[in-house]
C-alpha cells in the first residue's frame, strides 16, 4: 500500500486529488495540509512514501518544503498550475512534475514510476542499515583518556551512512591526535571515502612519525590519488603535547574550530589550507595554541552552521557560540550534547539534511585534573 500525503492550499484541489487517487486500489491517503509549515509537521508524524505537493503556498514556498523533509525523504511529486517551476522542482530530486489540470492517464504513469523507485528503496535501505552498522564500528568507541584533559565526540549521519568521521588516539610521546573530517556529499559513496580517510590518518599518525602537517599532507597525496577531485574532504586535525598544554592545529578547507578560555574573548581558528582531494602538492601550514586552564576547544562538521529552519535560514556560528555560552564547567560530552540538541530545535527536530559531527576538548581547571 503506497501512502500519501497532500498539501495544497486550494481545498478543492485536494479534494480532486483525493478523488483520483481513491479509484487506484493500492493508495492510503494518511493526510493532508493547507500550508507547508503545518504538513512539515504531520509528514514527520504520519510517515508517508510520497507528498504531492503544491509550489506556491503562503510562508513556504513546495520547493522550501521539500528541501527540509528529513531522511528518509519520502519521493515528492509536485502538482501546480505553473510550468515554470519545474526547474525548481527537480532541483530538489522531485520524483515527478504534474501540471493542473491533472488527468487520470497522467497521474497513473506517475503512480507507477513512484511504485519503481519503491522498490528500489526498499533493497536500498537494508544495503545502508548493514554499511551504517559497519561504520559505527569504525569509529573510536571511546575517545583517549588524556591527563588533565576531558573529551568526547558525537556524530549523527543524514542517511545512515555518512560523509563525516573523527578520530581520537594517542601517539607516542605522550602526545595524541584528534581529528573531525567532513567528506563532500552524502550517503554511501561519501561514507566509504570518510573511512579510508579515517583509517589512513589513524595508521599514519601513529606510524609515520611525522608533524602535523606532514601527516596532513599524506593523507592529501592518498586521496588526490584514488579521487577524481569530485570527492573532497574538509580535515580539521589536532595535536595535543600534554606536556607543555599545546595544541598543534591543520585546518584543511574545515570550517573554523572555536576556542573558548574563561575570561577572553572566543577564538576562531580558521582555515590555513585548501580541502583535502584538490591539489597534490599542496602545503598545510600548522597552527599552535596554548590551551589554558578550563579552556574549550570546540571542532564541528558544516552540518551544524547549515543547518536550515521552517523558513530555510541557518544555524550558523553565532547561534553555536550562543549555545556555548555560559558552559564552561560542563563536561566534553555534555556540550556535544548541547550543540547537537541546539540545532535540532533550531531546525524543528531535523537534523537529517547533512551529516552532523561535534568534537569537544577541555582543558580541566587544576583542581579537577584528577585522570
Amino acid at each position: 500500500m503506497m501512502r500519501v500525503f497532500l498539501v495544497d492550499d486550494e481545498p478543492p484541489a485536494r479534494q480532486r486529488m483525493r478523488q483520483l487517487l481513491a479509484e487506484v486500489g493500492d493508495v492510503l491517503v494518511v493526510g493532508e495540509a493547507g500550508d507547508a509549515i503545518e504538513a512539515r509537521t504531520a509528514i514527520a508524524e504520519t510517515h508517508p512514501d510520497v507528498v504531492f505537493l503544491d509550489m506556491e503556498m503562503p510562508q513556504l514556498s513546495g520547493a522550501a518544503l521539500a528541501r527540509s523533509l528529513p531522511e528518509p525523504r519520502p519521493f515528492v511529486v509536485f502538482a501546480t498550475a505553473f510550468d515554470r517551476y519545474a526547474l525548481d522542482a527537480f532541483a530538489v530530486d522531485a520524483a515527478d512534475f504534474l501540471v493542473k489540470p491533472i488527468t487520470r492517464a497522467r497521474l497513473s504513469g506517475t503512480l507507477a514510476r513512484v511504485r519503481k523507485r519503491l522498490s528500489r528503496r526498499s533493497d536500498l535501505e537494508r544495503d545502508l542499515v548493514a554499511a551504517s552498522a559497519a561504520q559505527k564500528l569504525l569509529l573510536p568507541r571511546m575517545m583517549p583518556a588524556i591527563e588533565g584533559y576531558d573529551c568526547a565526540a558525537v556524530t549523527r549521519p543524514a542517511r545512515g551512512v555518512g560523509g563525516d568521521f573523527f578520530v581520537g588516539q594517542q601517539l607516542p610521546a605522550d602526545r595524541f591526535v584528534l581529528a573531525l573530517g567532513d567528506v563532500a556529499g552524502k550517503g554511501l559513496p561519501a561514507g566509504l571515502v570518510a573511512s579510508s580517510l579515517q583509517a589512513r590518518i589513524e595508521t599514519v599518525a601513529k606510524h609515520a612519525g611525522g608533524s602535523a602537517s606532514e601527516v596532513v599532507a599524506d593523507v592529501n597525496r592518498a586521496l588526490c590519488a584514488t579521487s577524481d577531485g569530485a570527492r573532497f574532504a574538509t580535515l580539521a586535525y589536532v595535536e595535543i603535547d600534554r606536556s607543555i598544554n599545546q595544541l598543534v592545529i591543520v585546518n584543511a578547507g574545515h570550517v573554523p574550530l572555536l576556542l573558548m578560555t574563561p575570561g577572553r574573548a572566543p577564538q576562531y581558528i580558521a582555515s590555513s589550507a585548501p580541502a583535502l582531494g584538490l591539489l597534490p602538492e599542496a602545503l598545510f601550514p600548522e597552527q599552535r595554541v596554548t590551551m589554558e586552564d578550563g579552556a574549550t576547544l570546540i571542532i564541528y562538521s558544516d552540518g551544524v552552521t547549515e543547518s536550515l529552519d521552517v523558513a530555510g535560514d541557518e544555524y550558523g556560528d553565532g547561534r553555536v557560540l550562543d549555545e556555548l555560552t555560559g558552559r564552561d564547567t560542563e563536561a566534553a560530552a555534555d556540550i556535544c550534547r548541547a550543540v547537537i540538541d541546539g540545532v535540532g530545535r533550531y531546525a524543528g527536530g531535523d537534523m537529517a539534511a547533512d551529516d552532523i559531527t561535534v568534537l569537544v576538548l577541555k582543558r580541566l581547571p587544576r583542581r579537577s585534573a584528577t585522570r
